[in-house]
Order: C-alpha cells, then structure tokens, then sequence
C-alpha cells in the first residue's frame, strides 16, 4: 500500500476526504482546530493544515478511482508519474498535527516565537496580554510590538 496526494477543489478538502471514505479508500486530511470569534460567540473549526490537498492509500494507483471523486482535481505528479508517499512520512504528519495546541495562556516574562506575519520566527519576551492584544519584545531586533492576538500564532 502507498499514499498518494490529490488536489482538492478550494475549501473541499474535507468533502474530498469524506467521498473517499464511502468508496472504501483510507483517506487523511491534516487538519486542527481553530477558534473563530464573532462580535456575539466563539465557535471551533475544523481547519486543514494543508490546504487544497487529500491524502489516499491503494495498493495500486487507478486513476478511475480518483477522478470519480468530484472534490478531487487531480493527482500530485513529478515527472508525468503520481508521487509516492511513505507511510512514515503520514505517520509523522498525523503525530506532529495531534501534539499541536494554540494556547492562549501568556503571561509576562513568558518567551515566545512568531509563526506568521512579516516578523515570522522573530522570539521575544511577553511584555502584556489581554484577550485582544499581545504585547512583545523583540530583543533580536530591539524593537516592542503590539499585535492583534486573534491573528496572531505564537508558541
């Protein structure tokens, strides 16, 4: 048995994964859950980690299969031949994406890294936080940011 990765259509990633399923075919999407907040609730969403991509496992690559599946584009390729993906590369991925956590849980002192946003890998010192605002010092470059926390992802 191999893993191979399909495009999915923008946003179908999880409709992809779920058409594979009822056809019998062990499917993954990496994915976590995101906290989305409105002026009136919180509510959690299942978000892919990898977006426009599902990943399947046959025994034998078949292209009838795969384009039967209308959230499915088509196959990743190199070279004109689909891409071959090993089981423990899956493994890592799934083990990597189940210890992921977004905590919100800062305190002053506390020593953070920037994920995104133009000081991406940037680390500092937590100065402040409240729910909407985090406030850091960056000792690299010697400057103190104030970042909106709901875009925001530290560790």
């Amino acid at each position: 048995m191999c893993w191979y990765a399909a495009y999915s259509k923008p946003g179908s990633e999880f409709k992809a994964l779920d058409y594979f399923i009822k056809s019998n075919i062990n499917a993954y999407v990496p994915e976590f859950t995101d906290l989305r907040q409105w002026s009136d609730r919180i509510k959690k969403k299942r978000t892919a980690a990898i977006s426009g991509y599902v990943f399947f496992e046959l025994s034998k690559f078949n292209y009838d299969l795969i384009n039967v599946n209308p959230f499915a584009r088509n196959v990743v390729k190199a070279h004109g031949s689909p891409i071959k993906i090993l089981d423990k590369e899956i493994l890592l991925l799934k083990e990597s994406l189940s210890c992921f956590t977004k905590s919100n849980s800062f305190k002053y002192g506390d020593y953070i890294k920037i994920h995104n946003g133009p000081f991406k890998n940037k680390k500092g010192i937590v100065e402040s936080f409240n729910e909407n605002k985090i406030t850091v010092l960056l000792n690299s470059i010697r400057v103190r940011l104030s970042l909106s926390s709901s875009k925001l992802s530290v560790v």
